[in-house]
């Protein structure tokens, strides 16, 4: 038992360095698209720009930051446990040396093909877009073995430097942004060529940072022969992978097609669903990355090592554990949607209409948010004992699923029906992975996650009862100054209202929530003396 409560302890704590990473690279990517369209504006280069910068960032959702690391770790793990970390340290050489050479074909492939495309596009902006192409397809390689990389390093339960490294490109783009503004630049492909250096170097820093944790911490890997052949290291690694990468591009054909029913409700349709996922994946990146980065190499440790209630009490720590932050975070959403997305993006040409259409997105999306979070939390279970399998049959179930229900609830609810769609897509999902666990005699304790959820929604939607007042809350103090003040003002004030009140209830109601979050991350003398 006492191993039990200090590996939730470590759970809090690695999540919280993950977290706090995560955060800091979300807001600074806020600032960065905030520039982006100061600079590029809103027109043909800007589009050229996220055009060019999509096809290393769709590499890099393939081969960085989902399945294959995903695979890795478990394989990793369980190499590390059984033959020793020299062993698995070889295998990690082989597999980057690989990918690395996997990465180049793509890369080179794609920068070809950009230059054919450039010869025959219709629009200036796509020509500009695929000429810049080949100067950025260099990053792919880069930033998939970063993601790669970090999944090793967190291995060896380093979260928060790891994490860090988002914060890289997010930082030298802002920098580039700024001198270009300064400078006032004009020219379009001088400013094209300059982001587009920005990222490669970005790039190149980022697998800087990694390979020196890589060493900092014993995992670099060792480039001679091991044990194993290196076609049966390769074939398990990408019989483990393919799933996920299936899964991964099936994800991005749903979302494609998603945006092209969106089309047809009207023109503010697409951007509401993509302003929208800005503001509820912040707390997913935060939240449920984070929990799952440490999730998945605790328990892919415990797996290799045959500890399966360690596993379980994994899952159900993190279910509990996103119930009490996400619960509060969707509430809190849904009752001040509006002087949110006023706050965050009406200025230039977005209107109150604008508002109100993201508004009436954010209300539907926002009640995924717990879902959304629950399923980076549930995944681990399968793949930490390497059962890539079911959740990809389960996920290309509830894309079918999704499609037809966009279809039809788009007419009533337009937008909203969409993002609706896309939740309940997402909450069956989630039913479906559990019900398999349950079927394998591997269930979390779901008494304890009800009966957190429950307390967690009752205490929110007590705590969200003020804001019902924030109309009349602008309106009084728009008596002493002016009306963006008295909303900025308003709605800094209800959110620490809102956050006090539901502290202060989970307290009362004593949850075992926020005394494990003090002691795995305040009570570092305690900490202390345990150890």
């Amino acid at each position: 038992m006492a191993e039990i409560q200090s590996n939730r302890k470590n759970i809090l704590r690695g999540s919280f360095g993950a977290a706090l990473a995560t955060l800091m690279s979300r807001f600074l990517g806020l600032f960065r698209v905030i520039f982006e369209a100061q600079v590029l504006g809103g027109g043909a280069l800007a589009t050229a720009w996220q055009l060019a910068f999509a096809i290393p960032n769709l590499f890099r959702r393939l081969f960085g930051e989902g399945a294959l690391a995903q695979a890795l770790i478990p394989l990793f793990a369980h190499t590390e446990a059984e033959k020793g970390l020299t062993e698995a340290r070889k295998q990690l050489a082989l597999i980057l040396s690989f990918l690395t050479v996997l990465l180049i074909g793509i890369s080179a492939t794609v920068s070809l093909a950009s230059v054919f495309i450039a010869q025959w596009a219709q629009t200036a902006r796509t020509v500009d877009a695929m000429r810049i192409l080949p100067l950025l397809m260099p990053y792919t390689v880069f930033i998939c073995m970063v993601g790669v990389m970090t999944a090793i390093v967190n291995t060896r339960k380093v979260f928060f430097l790891a994490s860090l490294n988002a914060l890289i490109l997010n930082i030298v783009q802002i920098a580039l942004l700024l001198m270009i503004n300064l400078l006032k630049l004009t020219d379009k492909q001088h400013i094209l060529l300059l982001l587009a250096t920005g990222v490669v170097v970005s790039g190149i820093m980022q697998f800087a940072m990694l390979a020196w944790l890589l060493k900092k911490y014993g995992v670099f890997p060792i480039f001679r022969k091991g044990e194993r052949q290196a076609g049966s290291i390769l074939r398990e690694i990408f019989t483990l992978a393919l799933p996920g990468l299936i899964g991964a591009g099936a994800s991005q054909i749903s979302f494609l097609v998603d945006r092209i029913i969106a089309l047809q409700v009207g023109d503010c349709a697409v951007p509401a669903l993509n302003n929208t996922e800005r503001l509820v994946y912040l707390p997913i990146g935060i939240v449920g990355v984070a929990l799952a980065s440490v999730l998945m190499a605790n328990m892919s440790s415990a797996a290799a090592n045959k500890r399966y209630n360690e596993m379980l009490d994994d899952m159900t720590s993190g279910l509990r554990y996103v119930w009490f932050t996400c619960a509060p975070l969707a509430v809190y959403m849904i009752f001040l949607r509006e002087p949110l997305i006023k706050l965050l993006f009406m200025r230039g040409n977005f209107t109150l209409e604008h508002v109100a259409e993201t508004a009436y997105a954010l209300l539907f999306y926002a009640v995924g948010i717990p879902a959304f979070c629950a399923m980076k939390v549930i995944l681990p279970a399968f793949y930490a004992r390497k059962k890539m399998t079911p959740p990809l049959i389960i996920s290309l179930c509830c894309i079918a699923v999704n499609i037809p229900l966009s279809l039809l609830l788009m007419h009533p609810l337009r937008q909203g029906g969409i993002a609706l769609a896309t939740v309940i897509s997402q909450m069956l999902n989630n039913m479906l992975l559990l019900y398999m666990l349950k079927r394998e005699n591997f269930s979390p304790d779901y008494r304890s996650v009800a009966v957190t959820a429950v307390k967690t929604l009752i205490f929110a939607l007590t705590a969200a009862l003020p804001l019902l007042y924030f109309p009349q809350a602008v309106m009084f103090l728009q008596k002493f100054m002016a009306l963006k003040a008295a909303e900025i003002t308003a709605l800094i004030a209800g959110s620490l209202l809102f956050a006090a009140i539901y502290w202060f209830l989970s307290l009362l109601f004593k949850m075992q929530e926020p005394s494990e979050l003090y002691y795995s991350l305040i009570a570092r003398q305690s900490r202390k003396k345990e150890v």
